[in-house]
């Protein structure tokens, strides 16, 4: 049986990938890396420490489709949103995908998933499978109806999606929604190989998998200890206002990349809840006003303008980790 672990470079993926090594002999596990080719340059680096510093074996997947985000987005002709998380699908679950079916034995798959990430993490098991949702499906009209009737307020698009699975229930129609990528090679594979998934920290907290790593001297992040909550995707399309507060104080070859990233892609990387309505500069064909990374920019700065813009800023010999692990 193969060990798998797919590792991006953030605590909870390098803490699951150094239990690996304890519990299965390093020799027997490979770390799989699915690159966006729009990472920090920070992880990159910190990635081949962690590798080196284990002596793991380490893979480096891509897409056979997209040379990454900025690819992505000049053939989907647009960024990813929060409403349309496209890049993970095509630049992480779909190479991870194509390698599993090229294995011929049996996997136990290691994941840094947490329970208290978010809500939908919180619903997942500790131990599944991970062609799960090729057999069973992760969306039904009962599902739909059983989580947005819970929400106390609901969009105009949400709600028109609970009336239409409600109205569907009342028929007798539950609409099943399964994984559909290489489906028949997938049935075929799973005939033949498990694809055993085991999540270690579900139960565990952000402070108990850091420590993990950081009681056997093995190095988390640098990024955490500069103020980002997350690391992954730099930036990702879903990073907070004070992550990008973050990249315009210290990181201007980050704007700088932005800025080509969305001329190349002639999109925009933020949606445009990301400013108020008089910061955007842009009017869409359907008349829709949205920001670019300038607009956004300004109107940081312009809330920033204050002074009292990073308080923990080194300057105050304060800790700038939401993680308080600088020392």
């Amino acid at each position: 049986m193969k060990i798998l672990v797919p590792f991006s470079g953030g605590k909870d993926s390098q803490a699951t990938l150094i239990y690996a090594c304890e519990k299965y002999g390093v020799e027997n596990v490979t770390a799989l890396f699915c690159d966006t080719k729009w990472e920090h340059e920070i992880t990159y680096t910190h990635i081949d420490y962690v590798i080196k510093k284990l002596g793991v074996t380490y893979i480096n997947l891509i897409s056979k489709k997209y040379n990454g985000m900025v690819d992505l987005a000049v053939k989907k002709k647009r960024f990813p949103s929060t409403k349309s998380k496209f890049c993970t699908t095509e630049l992480k679950v779909i190479p991870m995908i194509d390698y599993v079916l090229d294995q011929k034995e049996h996997l136990l798959i290691l994941q840094g998933i947490r329970a208290d990430e978010s809500e939908s993490r919180s619903k997942m098991d500790t131990q599944c499978r991970f062609f799960k949702y090729y057999f069973e499906p992760y969306q039904t009209n009962t599902m739909i109806v059983e989580s947005l009737s819970k929400k106390p307020k609901l969009s105009l698009v949400l709600q028109k999606k609970l009336n239409k699975a409600i109205a569907r229930l009342a028929i007798g129609k539950e609409d099943k929604k399964y994984h559909t990528y290489r489906k028949k090679e997938v049935f075929e594979w799973c005939k033949i190989y498990a694809d055993d998934i085991y999540r270690p920290f579900f139960n565990s907290t952000a402070d108990e998998v850091l420590s993990y790593s950081l009681n056997r001297e093995i190095n988390v992040n640098p990024l955490y200890f500069k103020g980002f909550s997350r690391v992954g995707c730099f930036p990702c399309i879903m990073c907070t206002q004070n992550e990008i507060d973050l990249i315009i104080k210290n990181y201007p070859e980050t704007i700088d990349k932005i800025q080509e990233a969305e001329i190349t892609a002639n999109s925009t990387f933020f949606p445009p809840d990301k400013v108020p309505p008089r910061y955007k500069s842009q009017i869409s064909s359907k008349g829709k006003k949205y920001p670019t990374l300038n607009d956004v920019v300004r109107y940081r700065n312009d809330k920033n303008a204050t002074g009292d813009l990073f308080q923990f800023d080194e300057e105050m010999n304060g800790c700038k980790s939401v993680y308080s692990i600088c020392e």
